[in-house]
């Protein structure tokens, strides 16, 4: 899940891109009876918010994976321009746009949380 987050991350155009900074912790939230999300971002410093439309279109012709995803651009509430991924299978994917950044937002799919083989919650770390 990590790995795709900075895989979509890296679709920001290299023009724009400043520095690609990685999260190394994430967060658990409840999403079903007895069931968890694993929560992450990362954040993409731009001199200039890219076009999401451009973003969406190369993700679908240069991405491995995008077979495994929809894909699509649409609105915020905000009125601004939004991009989701979405996987039954791997989870959601969001780009959100800020004044000098575009955070890229990553949730699983609903699992049950186990603390011997996930760890206590606030280990919880990317890997």
């Amino acid at each position: 899940m990590k790995a795709i987050e900075v895989e979509l991350a890296s679709f920001v155009p290299d023009e724009v891109t400043v520095v690609i900074e990685e999260k190394t912790r994430g967060s658990i939230m409840d999403c079903a009876p007895g069931g968890v999300s694993w929560g992450s971002s990362t954040v993409v410093r731009v001199t200039e918010q890219p076009d999401l439309g451009d973003v969406a279109a190369a993700v679908r012709a240069g991405w491995a994976r995008t077979g495994e995803f929809e894909i699509e651009l649409t609105e915020a509430s905000t009125g601004d321009p939004s991009l989701v991924l979405r996987s039954a299978q791997l989870g959601n994917y969001y780009f959100r746009q800020f004044d000098d950044k575009v955070q890229v937002l990553s949730f699983s799919t609903c699992f049950a949380y186990d603390e011997e083989r996930d760890g206590y919650p606030w280990e919880i770390a990317a890997e």
